[in-house]
Formats: structure tokens, C-alpha cells, sequence
């Protein structure tokens, strides 16, 4: 008698046991998914203010091409603005389609694996060409731009003083990108974070089913 209240009371240990720690991957996975959901709620805010900043800066080149207050008189000397409109019209179409992706993906606790790896796959995959395209970006506003105006400058003020005041411009731009680049501006930081929430709930999982087999 005493044997099988033995087992019975083991056994009663035994549910309890594993009842808690159900819960208490129900409360990890749960808190996973909070700030996994919260996070998301950060990125889509930053590629909407990304791509409304960047539809300014577009009506702001598109005014240049049209308005020309610049006074340019030669058709090359559009190239710079216009390369640097259709680099932002290609990021902004970009960025609205990664963020109306975004809208659609629910997280919660049955869907939280698939959720973060949709999440991670849309980050990474437009990287390289949002990179080329940022890098064109970049040169057309901080060399090409500058040398639009060198013509004029050279036929103002000689060759000398128009080729060092170009090179004093375009050298206060690059340094100030490199600097933005030290500091991480152009890196891609969203992904990461997600693949460390994935990769905290595959542990979770893992130690689970350890758990369960032991049983």
C-alpha cells in the first residue's frame, strides 16, 4: 500500500512537473514574442519615416530638374540630380514594399518561428541592392553634384581656385559619410536583433524536447 502511494504520489509530482514547465515555456516563448512584436513595431516606423524623408528629398530634386534654379545650361549638367532622384525613387519603392510586407505579418505565440523568419528574410534580402543603390546615391550628391558646377566655377574664377574649392567640397562630404559610416548609420541592424530572438526560441524549444525524452 504504501509502495503505490509512493508511485502515485511520484507520479502526481510528475504532472506537476511537467505542468510547470509548460508554463514556463509558455512565459518565455510569450515574453519572446512581446518583444519581438514590439520590435517589429519599431522597424515598421523607421522604414515609414525613412521612405516619407526620402519622398521629400525627391520632390526637393524633382523642383532642381524642373524649376533649374541652379541656372544649368547644359544637358549633362542635370545628371547628377536626376541620378540621385531615380536612386531615391528606387529606395522608396523598396522600402514601401518591405513595410507593406511588414503590416500583414502577426506575431503571436502559434506563429512566432515562421513570423521572425519572414521578418529576417525581409531585412536581409534587399540589402546588397539597397547598398548599390545607396552607394550611387552617395556619389552622385557628394562628387558628381559638386563637379556640376565646376564649368561655370572654372570660367568665374580660373582653374585653380574652381578645382581646389570642388575638392574642398567633395572632401567635407566624404568625410562626413565616413563618419556617418563609422558610427553605423548605413548598417543593417534590424536582422540581427530578430535572429537572436529566433535563435533564443530554438534554444528554448531544443531544451524541451531534451526534456521530454528524458521523461
Amino acid at each position: 500500500m504504501k509502495l503505490d502511494e509512493l508511485k502515485a504520489a511520484w507520479q502526481q509530482y510528475d504532472v506537476k512537473l511537467k505542468s510547470t514547465q509548460d508554463l514556463s515555456n509558455k512565459i518565455i516563448t510569450s515574453m519572446i514574442s512581446e518583444r519581438s512584436l514590439s520590435r517589429l513595431s519599431k522597424v515598421k516606423r523607421t522604414y515609414f519615416w525613412g521612405f516619407t524623408q526620402m519622398g521629400f528629398w525627391l520632390f526637393i530634386g524633382i523642383a532642381i530638374l524642373v524649376g533649374n534654379p541652379f541656372d544649368y545650361k547644359q544637358v549633362i549638367e542635370y545628371v547628377p540630380v536626376a541620378i540621385y532622384c531615380t536612386c531615391l525613387a528606387i529606395l522608396i519603392l523598396g522600402m514601401a514594399r518591405v513595410y507593406l510586407q511588414m503590416l500583414k505579418i502577426d506575431i503571436n505565440h502559434e506563429s512566432l518561428h515562421k513570423s521572425l523568419e519572414t521578418i529576417i528574410n525581409l531585412c536581409e534580402k534587399p540589402n546588397k541592392f539597397f547598398d548599390r543603390t545607396i552607394h550611387l546615391l552617395i556619389f552622385s550628391s557628394t562628387v558628381l553634384f559638386p563637379l556640376s558646377f565646376l564649368p561655370r566655377q572654372i570660367l568665374r574664377s580660373g582653374w585653380a581656385e574652381a578645382i581646389v574649392g570642388t575638392l574642398i567640397a567633395i572632401a567635407v562630404s566624404v568625410t562626413l559619410i565616413f563618419i556617418a559610416y563609422k558610427l553605423g548609420v548605413f548598417e543593417e541592424q534590424h536582422a540581427e536583433k530578430f535572429k537572436n530572438d529566433l535563435k533564443e526560441l530554438d534554444e528554448l524549444k531544443a531544451i524541451s524536447n531534451e526534456l521530454q525524452r528524458e521523461e
